[in-house]
């Protein structure tokens, strides 16, 4: 750093850096510092540093000696971080650049460079340490507790289907050992109470497993067709138009494109084709599964989503949009009465891909 032109000298002064330029004498004092390295070093002025060996604001150790040899040996470093000790004996954390000027008989002139004071950053950085390390304590405590209420779940619900296949048999016992009307009535409704509870059972099962495992990438027009390939299709026209597409989402995925289909086949009157495809709309894609059938009605359009509307639908609904929303991925139905069901399911950027 040659003598500064006051334009230069202004910038130099101004820069949130430590500027500094050091002697070829023995220790390397300091011949010239900008004020901002006087303020990080806790010196009232620049004056007070002059002549200071820069040995000494380097606490003992190898640091020094590693600073120096790399310095020397390749002419210049970039970025080196080093311990500083300041004038009331604080510690501090810098990154120094640094490189040698040499005179024209190639002899030492001088070495030059700034320093940028990371120490928050450091601060920082452990503390980030600590709770990341702390966060990973408590997630892997809590992956232990859902361990254990899903293994007690898992054997409640295995009792309670057993309890139920039991009680099914003796309400079939029953029902062949009267003739009664009234009691055959109460048998009927008690069997339809038991299945409702099989149902419902069945659903604390799959909400169980929502979200359990991480989201990951799916060829969609793939898991349609492993989605659909178990059911009876009869006289439908299944349509898959989502060649390229990819989604990333809960590996529950597939259970979302099986209820959507499985519910049209029930519930869809005069149906003759199923249809999914895609299509951008600015920056996200929406995939679309619509129908011909009779249509969903204007005011069970957002009811069918909810867990409590289940007359029709049973639960799959509600449970496709527990499913797609892991990944911020949205369903709502717009089609028209009489003109068929039409569901949108639109994912947001950064979690589709679309491959020729």
């Amino acid at each position: 750093m040659q003598e500064t032109r006051p334009g230069f000298s202004n910038l130099i002064e101004n820069i949130p850096l430590g500027v500094f330029r050091l002697s070829p004498s023995p220790g390397y004092p300091l011949a010239f510092a900008n004020n901002y390295l006087a303020l990080m070093l806790g010196y009232e002025s620049v004056s007070e540093m002059i002549d200071t060996r820069a040995r000494d604001f380097l606490p003992k150790s190898k640091k020094f000696t590693n600073l120096r040899n790399d310095l020397f040996t390749r002419g210049s470093l970039t970025n080196f971080e080093v311990p500083l000790v300041r004038r009331d004996g604080a510690e501090i954390r810098v990154m120094i650049s640094a490189h040698l000027q040499y005179a024209p008989d190639q002899t030492l002139a001088q070495i030059e460079g700034f320093c940028e004071d990371i120490t928050e950053n450091r601060v920082l950085e452990r503390e980030l340490q600590y709770h990341d390390a702390e966060l990973n304590r408590y997630a892997l405590a809590l992956t232990q507790a859902n361990k254990k209420l899903n293994l007690l779940q898992s054997i409640t619900r295995h009792d309670i289907l057993n309890q139920l296949t039991a009680l099914g048999f003796y309400l079939e016992l029953i029902k062949e050992s009267t003739i009664d009307p009234k009691f055959l009535e109460y048998i009927t409704t008690g069997e339809k109470v038991t299945d409702t509870i099989r149902t419902q059972i069945q659903f604390t099962s799959d909400y169980q497993d929502i979200g359990v495992t991480s989201p990951q990438w799916f060829d969609v027009e793939k898991t349609i067709r492993d989605a659909t390939g178990t059911l009876s299709l009869g006289e439908v026209k299944l349509e898959i138009d989502v060649h390229g597409l990819k989604v990333y989402a809960d590996p529950l995925l597939e259970k979302v494109f099986f209820n959507l289909v499985e519910n049209a086949l029930r519930h869809a009157q005069g149906m003759t084709r199923i249809r999914f495809s895609y299509y951008l709309l600015g920056e996200e894609s929406v995939l679309v599964c619509e129908d011909d059938g009779c249509g969903i009605p204007a005011e069970y359009k957002e009811a069918i989503f909810r867990r409590e509307y289940f007359k029709h639908t049973g639960f799959g609904l509600f449970l496709s949009r527990e499913m797609l929303g892991i990944t911020g991925i949205t369903i709502r139905e717009t089609g028209d009465t009489g003109k068929g069901a039409r569901f949108e399911i639109i994912i947001p950027r950064d979690f589709f891909q679309i491959n020729s």
